[in-house]
């Protein structure tokens, strides 16, 4: 069983505008904050949902379809082409929207993003577009280590493991699709540095290796959903030095995930959230943790696999994609998270789930169930309850919203606005959003302590495409 990779596809594309942003609600749920809980209320272009780009390109080697192939192309050139004064890439701030215009990791994802688009599309892509790849990797990699030396991600701060290994990553991609040795053996020297600072055995076994979250910290290990950005460079240096030790240590990081998976209270696989030292033992976190967003420690697995039978790890991402199928919304979308009991679990990020298609169309291909999904047209209102809130979604609306009788959230947006905002309608005042926002016949749910309703007198049933992650369970209309 696996997940409608199309509907992810199409999901993802509602978001993209015509001049190559993604747009979206960034929620970030392994940290739990977003450009709400940071009062900052943008909802446009992140840098993290960059993984969309490859994962179309992998399609289009599939079927090159003009259209989908017009909005990589678009995709590619607003990448590549969007920048601050110093050299870095242009919104970056993720999880706490514009507010923040600084930090390595949201420079290097996209550089890796671009690189794996390259090396995927190179025989199609034309050449100005390639171009444009390698130049603004050369030139983000130039000014992050200017602004960001190696080992010292901020001005007397520290290495953060995940992000100096994706900064290798897209370095690594960059000397294998243009084949110039632009790092020398400094590149090399730096792995071998990752490899000795960061890395642990022993984690849940002797057969594991984690890694540290920071240089100079033996009291946490990286959360799950970052291992990918260490696994695949691993992997690529093993191919690209002829080093098998590489690829043994990319191994030690698969198992270290997949033997530290626990199973949720649906019995789904998941990953596990951190591992933290007591001062006398290392103690496994769960939860809070997220669903979608697992793609790119998947994706670093199934790298891994291309080079390296290993059946425990091949049922394991079998077990990861019978998860997404369990928690993916009619609409493609899949469930964010458990755990947070608040809009974290259930506000859909166009960011993370660009790597969780990525992933998927790397691990199953596109066949026609994909591109069938990918040209579905959704008329419906598409639903997902939580515990404290609601996600919906139909058209360019989108809404985080609450039960009857509860008036916390009340969030409305449009995939085509670059805010988004509270409902001010009965209030009014500068802060009530224009009329464009207003999300017409949204139906009404009343939570109670036998579960969930749909009341009667407004959206029938038939016309809303349902999930739920709430722990009482949906029983229908209210009678």
């Amino acid at each position: 069983m696996k997940p409608n990779a199309g509907k992810l596809a199409n999901w993802l594309l509602t978001w993209v505008q015509e001049h190559g942003t993604i747009h979206g609600f960034h929620n970030h749920s392994v940290w739990g904050s977003n450009p709400y809980r940071w009062s900052d209320f943008t909802c446009d272009h992140s840098t993290w949902a960059s993984p969309l780009l490859p994962a179309l390109a992998l399609m289009l080697n599939k079927k090159r379809d003009p259209a989908l192939e017009s909005k990589l192309l678009t995709l590619i050139r607003f990448q590549t082409g969007s920048f601050q004064p110093d050299g870095q890439y242009a919104h970056i701030g993720f999880q706490m929207g514009e507010s923040l215009a600084h930090g390595l990791i949201h420079n290097m994802m996209p550089n890796a993003a671009l690189g794996l688009t390259a090396l995927y599309a190179k025989d199609w892509l034309p050449a100005d577009d390639l171009q444009r790849i390698r130049a603004s990797m050369e030139a983000t990699m130039d000014a992050c280590d200017r602004i960001y030396p190696f080992g010292v991600m901020y001005t007397n701060g520290r290495a953060i493991s995940n992000q100096e290994y994706a900064r290798l990553w897209g370095k690594l991609l960059y000397e294998k699709v243009f084949g110039e040795r632009r790092w020398g053996d400094e590149l090399r020297r730096q792995v071998d540095e990752m490899i000795g600072q960061f890395h642990v055995g022993g984690l849940p076994d002797p057969d594991c290796i984690a890694s540290y979250r920071y240089a100079g910290d033996t009291t946490s290990t990286e959360p799950a959903e970052y291992y990918g950005l260490l696994i695949a460079p691993l992997v690529l240096a093993s191919e690209l030095y002829g080093e098998p030790a590489y690829l043994e240590q990319a191994g030690g990081l698969c198992r270290h995930l997949a033997r530290s998976a626990w199973h949720d209270g649906r019995g789904q696989t998941r990953l596990h959230r951190v591992f933290y030292h007591s001062g006398s033992r290392w103690v496994r976190i769960n939860e809070p943790m997220l669903i979608a967003g697992m793609g790119i420690s998947l994706f670093g697995i199934h790298e891994y696999l291309e080079r390296q039978e290993d059946t425990e790890l091949a049922a394991f991402l079998a077990k990861c994609d019978r998860t997404y199928a369990a928690y993916q919304n009619p609409r493609g979308y899949f469930a964010s998270a458990t755990g947070w009991c608040n809009e974290a679990d259930i506000a859909p990020s166009s960011a993370w789930h660009a790597h969780d298609l990525l992933y998927l169309i790397a691990r199953h291909g596109a066949d026609d169930e994909v591109w069938s999904g990918l040209n579905e047209t959704h008329e419906q209102i598409s639903v997902l309850l939580g515990d404290r809130c609601i996600w919906m979604e139909r058209g360019p609306h989108w809404t985080i919203t609450d039960y009857q009788s509860i008036d916390v959230y009340q969030l409305l947006g449009r995939k085509d606005e670059t805010r988004f905002g509270r409902d001010m309608n009965w209030v009014g005042g500068e802060r009530a959003l224009p009329e464009r926002f207003t999300f017409a016949d949204r139906p009404v749910f009343v939570k109670t302590d036998e579960g969930i309703f749909l009341r009667k007198g407004g959206i029938a049933e038939t016309d809303i495409q349902l999930s739920s992650v709430a722990s009482v369970p949906y029983l229908g209309v209210w009678s």
